[in-house]
């Protein structure tokens, strides 16, 4: 039986388009900014939040691609899409943020000077710019949506630490080296916790059991019903980190009615978001 939950990816689309006009409008204030303060903090945030932009559009288009239906090609619809551009997302932002280490790594040794006035404007710009992001996509579902979230409140981070940065700087000229040392930091931040997205993307595309599934729960629960007896080659996977496929065959009492059987396993199964059920009775 198939159940089609497309609603997900179509708000994780709209929420994704947002998200990109704002990144988008903010690029430009950022390189202006970037330039006029001579900050590495604020030039690394242009990198990596051109980076944002573009990984965003991708996530935008896969999401969209997500929402269509199955063919002959794709029996199982689309929605992995979503997750190959978590995946892709990803590990273009850990190479980026591998990138902003190497030009900050060597400016905590020649640190140069800064216009914090200019980097205080545009940190708060950035904070009230990424908030509203971050609040549009802080109930999203997809693994692209919490991708782009975590990329976005790295973001946030970043300008609250400019911010902290800049005032400090206005106050003190002697420490032009907290710059680099700050965007070293957010580097960091981004490389693990993106890791760890990329990671529970990969477990999805190589159909590891969904971690939000227990398997003697859902097991027991079907031993439960009057007249199965036990539960033979069961498997279940994600399509998209949210809704899952499953197959199993179940031994019942010989003559008993299999369709009432099969209508209390769906009733379970939806449960646990199972989308796609194969049963088997013997």
């Amino acid at each position: 039986m198939r159940i089609d939950r497309h609603h997900h990816h179509k708000k994780a689309g709209d929420n994704l388009a947002f998200v990109f006009f704002m990144n988008l409008a903010f690029n430009i204030i950022v390189l202006v900014g970037a330039f006029a303060t001579n900050s590495m903090a604020i030039l690394a945030d242009f990198i990596h939040d051109m980076s944002d932009t573009i990984s965003i559009a991708l996530a935008w288009v896969l999401e969209h691609v997500a929402q269509r239906d199955s063919t002959d090609n794709y029996s199982y619809g689309y929605q992995r899409f979503s997750i190959l551009g978590a995946v892709i997302i990803s590990v273009f932002v850990i190479v980026m943020a591998f990138v902003i280490l190497s030009e900050a790594i060597p400016r905590l040794f020649s640190p140069e000077g800064v216009d914090a006035e200019g980097m205080l404007i545009v940190a708060i710009v950035g904070i009230i710019f990424k908030s509203l992001s971050v609040y549009r996509l802080h109930d999203g579902e997809t693994f692209n949506e919490k991708a782009i979230l975590f990329h976005q409140l790295g973001d946030i981070f970043e300008w609250i630490a400019i911010l902290i940065l800049s005032v400090i700087l206005i106050f003190w000229d002697g420490a032009p080296y907290l710059d680099p040392f700050v965007s070293i930091g957010i580097a960091i931040w981004l490389i693990f916790n993106l890791g760890r997205n990329l990671y529970k993307s990969l477990e999805v595309l190589l159909q590891k059991t969904p971690d939000n599934f227990d398997v003697d729960e859902f097991k027991s629960q079907i031993l439960a019903i009057e007249c199965v007896n036990h539960i033979d080659d069961f498997h279940i996977w994600s399509l998209d980190g949210i809704d899952s496929v499953m197959t199993l065959k179940v031994n019942v009492d010989f003559g008993e009615n299999v369709e009432e059987i099969k209508k209390e396993i769906y009733n379970i199964s939806n449960r646990y978001h199972v989308v796609d059920i194969t049963i088997e009775f013997d």
